[in-house]
């Protein structure tokens, strides 16, 4: 399965590098905006594909950019919280 998504994969690319040469050449030699905006499009979905973008730092914080105040909870608290959440779901989803 992994050899089928990495020939797809490169079916892809192959795909977006033409797409990409037809948009450069109108966008270098007439200078036209919207194949500039076409030709950085296809190379930011061709980036996406390929991997080649690095992954977004998500950071979490609390109040005001401080720590997350993390309390304990027992078993009890947590079953609680869930059978209500549940209950809310299931009563949604009836109207």
């Amino acid at each position: 399965m992994e050899a089928e998504a990495d020939e797809l994969r490169s079916v892809e690319a192959e795909r977006l590098d033409r797409l990409f040469f037809v948009a450069y050449r109108k966008a270098v030699r007439d200078g036209e905006l919207p194949a500039i905006d076409r030709a950085l499009r296809i190379m930011e979905r061709r980036a996406r594909l390929l991997g080649l973008d690095r992954p977004a730092k998500t950071e979490i914080t609390g109040a005001a950019g401080g720590p997350l105040q993390v309390e304990a909870v027992d078993l009890a608290e947590l079953e609680a919280l869930i059978a209500v959440t549940e209950g809310a779901a299931r009563g949604s989803v009836g109207e």
